[in-house]
């Protein structure tokens, strides 16, 4: 039963262990999400000062076309990556929100078990009590027995002295002790 719930209870602490991790790269990829879209937005702010000085700067026009070019390319491979991320972070949100489910379901069963824990422990209560009645019980036979034994002797040698006879008492070395 202890190694059930232990089980369980180990269970429990490894899906634990596997929310913490995802939860810290929903981070990464959030504040990732965010930084692509400064990101992005300082090319978009810089493409247009770009488009502003082609019109003004006849001379530098094919060096400023090539840099549009560039930042477009980079603009949409950005945009592309900060998908991606996006996806990513909707699947992370759903797998944590089964988790969470998951979790849930775990705490009911450690309520249960907890129950189930505390039914045993009354039942060992009683099974204590009871071992403790009976030895007891195995002690006042034991001593009823003696008891009688000595009353036989006294019985069938009434002239021997059994006062130095006693259930405590040990035999050491051929003689009589009491207990030490």
């Amino acid at each position: 039963m202890c190694k059930k719930l232990h089980d369980k209870l180990q269970f429990v602490v490894e899906l634990e262990s596997k929310i913490v991790p995802m939860r810290k790269r929903i981070v990464e990829l959030e504040e990732a999400r965010r930084s692509d879209a400064d990101q992005m937005s300082k090319l978009e702010k810089r493409s247009t000062e770009w488009e502003t000085l082609l019109g003004k700067v006849e001379q530098d026009r094919d060096k400023a076309a090539k840099e549009l070019s560039e930042m477009a390319t980079e603009l949409a491979r950005v945009r592309e990556e900060n998908s991606w991320f996006k996806q990513k972070a909707d699947e992370l949100e759903l797998e944590i929100t089964r988790v969470r489910g998951e979790n849930n379901g775990f705490k009911e069963k450690i309520d249960e078990l907890q129950l189930e824990i505390t039914q045993v422990r009354e039942e060992n209560k009683g099974f204590k009590t009871k071992i403790n009645e009976l030895q007891l019980e195995a002690a006042q036979v034991l001593t009823s027995g003696f008891g009688a034994a000595l009353e036989q002797f006294a019985c069938k040698f009434p002239d021997l002295d059994l006062s130095e006879f006693s259930v405590y008492n040990e035999v050491v070395d051929g003689k009589i002790m009491p207990p030490t």
